[in-house]
């Protein structure tokens, strides 16, 4: 079925080569970037619609995005406007009807899923389409080869933004700016302090065994009777920190799992001390609130995927990455994140409590 599909684009974008712009507009007067995967890889694009609003100031800015992560992006300086598509075939006829009435001058494919991504530029008609190196059987309709990744993903993604004459770059992730601001008045206040535990990732082999995580929360709550731990995650992930509160029962442990959408997780993560967490949505986004983290990493590289500013407030534990980069995702463990002892946990935990003390004395 996905190479019938397959053939039926390769198809559409040979018949609709004639009637396609073929000089790129100098300088472009509208972008789309394409992002519309996950939450932490919707976050690790937003360098992108920052650095393209300082270079083009004058340009039109246009982000697509999941439909889950629409309402968080609400609001997001530098674009004109959020289109919302999740990547299926079904939705592909009318996004590509939505970005031919933009006339994007430029599509940036920053993060996202194929067969359907770089048909979607192509039948939307835009002259000047690039994404990150690839493999994808629809590369030769993309404007250039970018180079591989040799480090960070975000600045993998600006190299698209500098390819097409972007000068002004900025790394860091940018959320709209309500969540600078107050919490409003009708959001759940926690107990302070807090410690943030998330304890679920997209796939299992990045997530570190939920025992380590119910041995860490007896420590921190031993040597701290005035703290509090909340459980952080989807309502998918529930099943973990049930495992979590039978292995360590404790009042102080506060299970949040599946209680925030997605818009109000700045305002749950903001009341954190610190999250200790593994390489998932939440950590990027505690990573661009300012939050300070634990991140932990087992199969995938901090240097590739991790915290790329404010580096002072993070702190990352890293253990196992080369032994199973070869295999398939679907038939790789958690081997790795198992490496990860709960005494260098602990400690790392209890140097960011630190740092929080010494900075709250300030």
């Amino acid at each position: 079925m996905k190479r019938l599909g397959e053939i039926f684009l390769h198809c559409a974008c040979i018949a609709y080569r004639p009637f396609r712009r073929r000089n790129p507009v100098a300088p472009p007067r509208t972008f789309v970037v394409v992002s519309n995967t996950a939450l932490g890889d919707t976050l690790l694009s937003t360098p992108v619609i920052a650095s393209l609003r300082a270079s083009f100031p004058a340009a039109h800015i246009f982000f697509v995005l999941h439909p889950r992560y629409a309402s968080l992006f609400l609001g997001l300086d530098g674009i004109d406007g959020l289109l919302a598509y999740d990547g299926s075939y079904a939705g592909l006829p009318q996004a590509i009807s939505r970005l031919r009435k933009i006339a994007p001058d430029v599509v940036l494919l920053a993060h996202s899923n194929g067969p359907q991504d770089i048909p979607l530029a192509w039948l939307a008609g835009a002259p000047l389409i690039l994404k990150p190196a690839t493999r994808s059987p629809f590369r030769a309709y993309l404007s250039a080869q970018m180079p591989p990744l040799t480090g960070h993903v975000i600045e993998e993604r600006l190299n698209l933004v500098r390819f097409v004459g972007g000068t002004q770059i900025t790394t860091r992730m940018q959320l709209p700016v309500r969540y600078s601001g107050d919490l409003p008045a009708d959001v759940e206040r926690l107990p302070q302090p807090t410690i943030g535990f998330q304890l679920g990732a997209a796939n299992h082999y990045k997530q570190w065994p939920v025992g380590k995580f119910a041995a860490l929360a007896k420590e921190l709550l031993s040597a701290n009777p005035e703290m509090n731990i909340v459980l952080t995650g989807s309502a998918g992930e529930r099943a973990l920190a049930n495992e979590l509160l039978r292995l360590c029962p404790d009042p102080r442990i506060l299970d949040h799992t599946g209680k925030w959408k997605v818009d109000q997780l700045p305002w749950l993560l903001r009341q954190f001390t610190l999250l200790v967490t593994n390489d998932t949505g939440p950590m990027h986004l505690a990573i661009a609130l300012g939050v300070p983290t634990v991140s932990l990493f087992g199969m995938t590289s901090a240097s590739a995927i991790g915290p790329f500013q404010d580096l002072d407030r993070h702190i990352v534990i890293e253990k196992g990455v080369d032994r199973q980069a070869h295999l398939p995702k679907k038939r790789r463990s958690n081997q790795g994140m198992a490496l990860i002892g709960v005494d260098e946990v602990f400690a790392a935990v209890n140097q960011q409590l630190s740092r929080h003390a010494s900075a709250s004395h300030h």
